[in-house]
């Protein structure tokens, strides 16, 4: 019997067992791998399709608002239109800027109304309506409850002193939290106006009536909006002597692909009455 060659092959089963396990182990990992760049694929051609439902909800928009046939043409306002594109679900709506809330020239108390309208109330509604009025005017004195410069310099951001320039921006006033940003994102707009506060009351939203006219919850204009909005009657077109050229609208899309995946986006758009360049993309988010 050879002593040195019953070692040898004592070590060679644990080396042999070892290495099946290092082998397994890679394998797994191997596996593990796969199973997560295949579900990260999954979820880039998801967000394709969604980018692609919204992109074509958005263009078919444009195209629809532009159409010279007044009987087929999209009306500005009214109910959704629901779509579908590759088995991605897409609802469009079509807002009139000129019936929001034209937040770079109101008073006070439609600033307040506004917030108080999105959630906002008691010492939160008094600290968020002198911010944002701090923000806005050129000086840099806070109100009892607003914010200024210094106010703002430990998150690095610059108050503007001057009127919001996008939507965005107004999400970072001191105070603002999401749920009240998105409260009141839909209902504002920077566009301004020749006189100050006046809206269009034809293409307002029930909400925005309320805030700007302070009516309450039984008005006939604010029954009669609600109504539209809920598809009970027509919405309100342009009139024939009314041309489509130089308005500004908000083309919502909100693409669905399943109960899990989702995109929303807001798009202003210009039409400008020049077929050579018929429109002009003016906020893309």
């Amino acid at each position: 019997m050879n002593p040195k060659g019953t070692r040898q092959r004592g070590f060679a089963l644990p080396a042999a067992v070892a290495g099946i396990g290092i082998f397994a182990l890679v394998a797994v990992s191997i596996l593990e791998w796969g199973r997560g760049t295949t579900a990260l694929l999954r979820g880039q051609a998801s967000q394709a399709r969604l980018e692609a439902a919204a992109d074509a909800g958005l263009m078919l928009a444009i195209h629809g608002l532009g159409i010279d046939d007044r009987a087929r043409r999209w009306p500005i306002g009214g109910p959704p239109r629901t779509l579908g594109f590759d088995g991605v679900a897409v609802t469009v709506t079509v807002e009139d800027e000129r019936g929001k809330v034209p937040i770079n020239a109101v008073d006070t108390e439609i600033i307040r109304a506004l917030l108080a309208h999105a959630g906002a109330d008691g010492q939160k509604l008094d600290e968020l309506t002198d911010a944002v009025e701090d923000w806005i005017d050129e000086d840099d004195r806070p109100r009892l409850h607003g914010a200024e410069r210094e106010d703002y310099a430990a998150r690095g951001i610059v108050p503007r002193n001057g009127g919001f320039r996008s939507v965005d921006e107004i999400a970072l006033v001191r105070g603002m939290d999401p749920a009240i940003f998105a409260a009141i994102a839909p209902l504002v707009t920077l566009v301004p106006r020749a006189d100050v506060g006046v809206i269009d009351g034809r293409h307002a939203s029930a909400a925005v009536l309320e805030i700007m006219a302070g009516t309450g919850p039984d008005s006939i204009a604010l029954i009669g909006r609600q109504r539209e909005e809920q598809g009970q009657q027509v919405a309100i077109a342009l009139p024939d002597n009314e041309p489509l050229a130089l308005q500004l609208v908000t083309i919502r899309v909100s693409a669905r692909l399943g109960p899990d995946a989702g995109l929303t986006r807001a798009t202003i758009v210009e039409f400008t009455g020049d077929r050579r360049r018929p429109y002009w993309i003016r906020s893309y988010r």
